[in-house]
């Protein structure tokens, strides 16, 4: 890769890292169809796994950012990362069984659903109590308390899936995870998000590992370190873009983003 190139995908992560930090992902979903434009004929596990590993550098980059405002909910993310890792590790072994055409027009589907239903939807409604409910009390490092009761039944498939498909998908889940979080879960925004941060680090470090023993490794591969360092550089902005925005407007940047990538995606399906 020549120095120019090596600049550029530096930018382009710096742009990913800031955005994806403000809503609470690790910018798998925009790495991912980044990768399969610029490499056209490498199988979708070979992205997959450049993907995730970017994710995972840039996700550490954001959870140590965000961890001094206290917010991650500690041990929410420890129960579902208890959930969620056998699962992430099912999807990311099922990638490479999935032909590069499916797995580009999957993603795009996957994308514009989420992307849907975030128009439709941008901010969490107020929903019944729940009657199996895990009762949660947090308080976040400006003082401010927050409490709420997150519905265990309908909290357990959810995640389980958000964590096969983000796997499989390559991008870390952060995307599904934040709307599963503050719809499903019913946990704050800002908590959703900060804490989202801290599942995706521990989920792709055991399926990036994974896909490393298995030697999935490519051609993507050249990119992640100027992608990864990038992501890095612009997680600062993305906390800052976090706190100014608020759900609303992050939710609904996040659905316009969905659905250009679902679109470009899905159109280099069939060239």
């Amino acid at each position: 890769m020549d120095p120019l190139q090596a600049v550029v995908l530096v930018l382009v992560g710096i742009a990913i890292g800031s955005y994806a930090t403000a809503i609470g992902a690790g910018g798998g979903f925009l790495i991912t169809p980044l990768l399969l434009v610029l490499y056209p004929s490498v199988e979708a596990v070979e992205v997959t796994t450049a993907s995730l590993t970017i994710v995972l550098f840039s996700s550490i980059a954001s959870t140590l950012i965000m961890w001094r405002e206290q917010l991650m909910d500690l041990p929410l993310v420890g129960a579902l990362a208890v959930l969620a890792i056998p699962f992430a590790l099912l999807g990311g072994y099922a990638t490479s069984f999935v032909p590069r055409e499916a797995f580009a027009i999957g993603f795009a589907v996957l994308l514009g659903g989420i992307g849907a239903y975030l128009i439709w939807r941008p901010v969490a409604g107020i929903a019944a109590p729940a009657r199996i409910a895990w009762d949660r009390l947090h308080e976040a490092g400006d003082g401010t308390s927050y409490a709420y009761r997150i519905p265990i039944l309908p909290s357990i498939p959810a995640n389980a899936g958000t964590a096969f498909l983000g796997a499989l998908a390559g991008i870390g889940g952060g995307a599904i995870g934040v709307p599963i979080m503050t719809r499903i879960m019913r946990v704050p925004h800002p908590i959703a998000t900060t804490s989202m941060h801290a599942l995706i680090v521990i989920q792709s470090a055991f399926v990036v590992g994974m896909h490393l023993a298995a030697d999935h490794q490519g051609e993507p591969m050249e990119a992640v370190p100027w992608l990864a360092l990038g992501g890095v550089l612009g997680s600062p902005a993305g906390r800052i873009l976090r706190r100014r925005l608020g759900e609303g407007p992050l939710m609904r940047a996040l659905a316009l983003g969905l659905f250009f990538i679902a679109a470009r995606t899905a159109w280099g399906a069939f060239e």
